[in-house]
């Protein structure tokens, strides 16, 4: 076989509860050409041991550990490790959909894309998640029509080539490294783009843990800021799972199809 098509980079730091879920969800996906690289920050719990378990589910994985935990630094750590013709950062507590990887590479062949995300559902069927959730992926169309298109941390894909240009993520940022890496590829004058689909399911732990008050007032802070300045706001935000405790209990799959279904009849009768 040769190299694989897509490497996926997930920095983790303290993640043993959250992360085996996501690595679960990419053994599951239907296209297995891709790789997995995860990026450990020097976890104190037994973060690095659950990565290595799924050795044998995903043949292409490559745990490794990086000399300091910092998000851009660990995903740009990983990026030096891959041998895909792309780069998808995931955060480590997300979970992706079983069709992610091949509707990844549906829509890379189909519409060329050199820098996309896609649009997301939550992590639970609580009515506020969905709602926010729903106007998270309002957010990243309106992104697009303000002409300050960003790419969200949770799920980010771009060319290697791209990525290389740019000089990848801007290290030592704490907030805003997403916002921060979009400017330099809009920079390059090529085009974000939205794969108009469910591919990953979004964590909603830190808007339980701030609050939802809390968890507004930063995002609409930031968002002002970038959308006055065309800049990020870099600090404000702590890495590692151990500040959330354990994962929520999974909601049942027919549930997550049904939410899927509707959210992409929705966004698709409004963005297209």
């Amino acid at each position: 076989m040769g190299e694989p098509f897509i490497s996926i980079i997930i920095p983790a730091l303290n993640e043993e509860h959250f992360l085996p879920t996501l690595l679960k969800s990419l053994s599951m996906q239907t296209s297995k050409n891709f790789e997995v690289i995860v990026v450990d920050g020097r976890s104190k719990d037994k973060t690095v041991e659950k990565a290595k378990s799924f050795e044998t589910k995903l043949p292409k994985l490559s745990v490794v550990v990086a000399d300091h935990a910092n998000l851009p630094y660990q995903r740009n750590f990983g990026a030096q490790k891959a041998t895909g013709e792309w780069l998808v950062f995931l955060d480590a507590d997300n979970e992706m959909m079983p069709y992610a990887v091949d509707r990844m590479e549906v829509f890379i062949r189909e519409e060329k894309p050199a820098f996309f995300t896609s649009w997301t559902r939550p992590d639970s069927n609580v009515l506020n998640d969905t709602i926010f959730a729903l106007f998270g992926n309002i957010v990243l169309e309106g992104s697009i029509l303000v002409k300050r298109p960003f790419s969200p941390g949770p799920f980010t894909a771009v060319s290697k080539e791209i990525f290389n240009r740019v000089g990848g993520y801007t290290d030592g940022l704490q907030w805003g490294e997403d916002v921060d890496f979009s400017n330099k590829v809009k920079k390059t004058g090529h085009p974000f783009s939205i794969c108009r689909e469910v591919l990953y399911i979004w964590s909603m732990r830190r808007l339980r843990k701030e609050g939802k008050l809390k968890f507004i007032q930063q995002g609409a802070k930031a968002a002002f800021y970038w959308i006055l300045t065309n800049k990020a706001l870099t600090n404000g935000y702590e890495m590692g799972g151990h500040l959330y405790g354990k994962r929520k209990k999974k909601i049942s799959s027919s549930v997550l199809k049904k939410f899927s279904t509707k959210l992409s009849k929705l966004m698709k009768e409004v963005f297209e």
